[in-house]
């Protein structure tokens, strides 16, 4: 009898956390829902084309050339990068970082007009942002190579 009731206890105690942990789940789902978090990729997306356009001035390309690899970009971020997969193990992660309450209460303040500013302007600041680290690393891009080189020269003579 007792190895019966154990036995139902530890099945009891497992559902309860897996509801748990579906609940935190959906949760994080909800929040990254409000967060417009398929935008927040985007922004990070176009973030990048910077870098598609200092490729094309390296290969040397003309507009219409580099809107083609612009495109082949766009391609493969539209059709080959998993979206609904990233979503999820993001939802994964925030579920593991914040409690239920945690995401609900960032759940309702994004609920706010504060909020919402926050995640319509969060696109393009990020964006903004990653030019404003672009644009720094290339300027002190030469102090890196100083730094660089003689590392490099020991260990490519190896």
């Amino acid at each position: 009898m007792f190895k019966v009731v154990s036995l139902f206890l530890s099945i009891s105690i497992f559902s309860v956390a897996q509801a748990n942990e579906t609940l935190e789940f959906e949760t994080a789902q909800e929040l990254l829902t409000v967060m417009e978090v398929d935008k927040q990729m985007l922004g990070g997306f176009e973030a990048m084309l910077p870098i598609v356009n200092q490729l094309a001035d390296k290969l040397k390309l003309n507009a219409q050339e580099t809107e083609e690899l612009k495109g082949i970009y766009r391609d493969w971020f539209d059709n080959d990068i998993d979206r609904v997969k990233m979503r999820t193990e993001i939802a994964n992660l925030y579920s593991k970082q914040f409690t239920m309450s945690e995401m609900k209460q960032i759940i309702e303040f994004y609920g706010t007009s504060v909020g919402k500013k926050f995640i319509q302007q969060s696109p393009e600041l990020t964006k903004l942002g990653a030019q404003i680290g672009m644009a720094e690393a290339q300027n002190k891009q030469h102090l890196l190579v100083e730094k660089l080189t003689p590392f490099m020269e020991e260990h490519s003579s190896e």
